[in-house]
């Protein structure tokens, strides 16, 4: 299997997350490449709980449902790649190109490492089944008020980043996120070719 380069896109509670582990699982299975998975909200989060002085200020930022200043994902992004890639690994990004700084330095580095060939998963869901899946979620950021923050800067801020990374033709996957998780699963694996 040739190394596969995939961007993650989806409003929280679109269950990204879980589609990415699922994608890894089955990647592992199907291929001998090592998957280097960039998650910036996990990282950004072990951040947070370190307690240090930057930990502390990204907990605040996390907590209020504010998005975080574009040199942070930028660093976590370019600290993983420029330490742990090789060339051979596939690669999943979580969380990045979340402005447009994130996406033009998330595309330079695609570009490169010779990755121009990557893809994007639009994992699309409706605010009302956003707000009933974040009711039953339990994370101490999903507060109202960080709700309602993440959804108002994810349609200002993040959307606009599918169409500029469509304008400099790359590849767009819009996944329907409402039915259950094997269900995206298998429309991910279509969407990719998988099946």
């Amino acid at each position: 299997m040739s190394p596969l380069s995939l961007l993650f896109f989806g409003i929280q509670g679109a269950g990204k997350g879980t589609q990415v582990q699922k994608l890894k699982d089955f990647l592992g299975q199907q291929s001998d490449r090592p998957i280097i998975h960039v998650d910036v909200g996990a990282e950004l989060r072990e951040l947070r709980d370190t307690g240090s002085y930057t930990g502390k200020l990204t907990g605040a930022v996390l907590d209020a449902g504010r998005r975080m200043p574009d040199f942070m994902p930028i660093h976590l992004l370019t600290r993983r790649l420029v330490h742990s890639f090789t060339g051979e690994e596939h690669i999943l990004a979580d969380g990045i190109a979340r402005g447009n700084d994130q996406t033009r330095a998330f595309d330079d580095a695609m570009v490169f490492y010779g990755r121009i060939d990557y893809q994007i998963i639009s994992i699309e869901l409706s605010e009302a089944s956003v707000l009933e899946r974040l009711r039953l979620r339990h994370r101490n950021d999903d507060t109202e008020e960080g709700i309602r923050n993440r959804l108002a800067w994810y349609k200002t801020d993040v959307l606009p980043q599918i169409e500029l990374l469509r304008g400099r033709g790359r590849t767009i996957h819009s996944i329907d996120g409402e039915p259950d998780v094997e269900t995206v699963h298998q429309s991910v694996l279509r969407a990719l070719k998988f099946v």
